[in-house]
């Protein structure tokens, strides 16, 4: 079996599960080359099997991008004469694209050229439930590939799989759920959760999806109860300094850490030094954007941490996983819900238990996931 994986930009930092499944698919045996238009991250994502096709340069990159996306131009840009020699050279069996922009892309290249190779493509997010949204003509582009029969798509919850038939009228019969791994240093670490000083935690871009805000304004009434309270946020993003400003302004500025970053091995140790995890995130109102998945919870959850969540997109699936003691479904936007889910758990002390944290470790596991995709290729080559 040869897969050709399309990935617009190979491989962004955000965007390690992608490169984890790809390396996961040709460690089964299965021959794969990744097609790119953006080479990135060479040394600390190195893949040998790599072929860059730009698109046609218009003046320099940022001009480029914006004519392909913003004024959609992309079917002039594309070049189509290098794409069938590579299809040619490599005979895929299976082309698997990897993200909206990358579906768009080859529905372009296969119309022009003719071709229908068996093809997976795996949605993620934003690609599913803002960008048919807001941008009109990827809208249509997908959802003419969406009637295409052999085409068919995965996404990471039942959520996303409403969406996609909503945002795209993709059959629901034509789209599978495959959840996105975890990784395994978040199961396999183990170090007890106390309970001795309410320490609340939470991880995200600062972007208003992630809804820190109705995090910090809760700070307010819980330090009334637990004056010793802290709360880390690690992330960054646009917002942050309007985060900033808002803790101090609510006067609760010296119980709040902001941290930029922390390396993916770090995290689960800095996770355990908490009690609490919220995921307090909104849909955009403008982008129309909300947590398609909610990796950053689950691993919380993998921790053994508590854990928040709002009914926001694919957020409240992860609480079927646990249970109802050490998770809590909260309302978007509603500080007061937050506030009170946080006393309540910090006066229960109910960590994740080991038997959750096994069914986690189980049912986000790097081989199922790669199981799950490997046995897609399988049916729609045979179909």
């Amino acid at each position: 079996m040869k897969v050709l994986h399309y990935i617009p930009n190979f491989s962004v930092t955000t965007e390690t599960f992608i490169y984890d499944q790809v390396i996961g698919i040709q460690n089964e045996g299965v021959e794969s080359v990744v097609l790119t238009s953006n080479r990135l991250n060479l040394e600390s994502r190195p893949f040998s099997n790599v072929c860059v096709l730009p698109f046609n340069n218009i003046w320099n990159d940022r001009i480029t991008h914006s004519l392909s996306l913003r004024f959609q131009l992309m079917p002039f840009l594309i070049q189509y004469k290098k794409w069938k020699r590579i299809l040619d050279e490599f005979k895929p069996d299976i082309i698997h694209c990897h993200t909206g922009n990358a579906v768009k892309t080859w529905m372009h290249v296969s119309e022009k050229l003719g071709i229908t190779i068996p093809t997976v493509a795996s949605m993620h997010g934003s690609d599913v439930n803002s960008e048919p949204l807001v941008r009109s003509k990827y809208k249509d582009v997908l959802t003419r590939a969406g009637r295409q029969r052999f085409i068919h798509w995965t996404v990471p919850s039942e959520f996303l799989k409403k969406k996609i038939a909503l945002n795209l009228l993709v059959p629901k019969n034509k789209v599978s759920v495959i959840y996105n791994s975890i990784n395994p240093i978040f199961t396999s670490f183990y170090e007890k959760i106390t309970f001795d000083q309410l320490k609340i935690i939470s991880v995200g871009r600062f972007i208003t999806c992630k809804g820190q805000v109705f995090l910090i304004r809760s700070l307010v009434e819980v330090i009334k109860v637990y004056p010793d309270a802290r709360l880390t946020l690690v992330g960054s993003g646009p917002l942050k300094q309007s985060l900033v400003k808002l803790s101090q302004e609510l006067g609760v500025h010296r119980h709040i850490n902001f941290i930029n970053s922390v390396s993916h091995g770090d995290l689960p140790s800095l996770l355990s030094k908490h009690n609490i995890y919220v995921q307090p995130s909104i849909e955009d109102e403008v982008t129309h954007q909300e947590e398609a998945f909610g990796v950053a919870a689950l691993e919380a959850m993998a921790i053994g941490l508590p854990v928040i969540v709002t009914e926001c997109g694919g957020l409240k699936e992860l609480a079927n996983f646990c249970d109802e003691k050490s998770v809590s479904v909260v309302s978007q936007s509603s500080e007061t819900e937050i506030t009170q889910a946080i006393i309540k758990h910090f006066l229960q002390q109910y960590p994740i238990s080991l038997e959750n944290r096994a069914e986690i470790s189980n049912v986000f596991s790097h081989e199922r996931n790669i199981n799950a995709v490997i046995d897609i290729y399988k049916e729609i080559m045979n179909a």
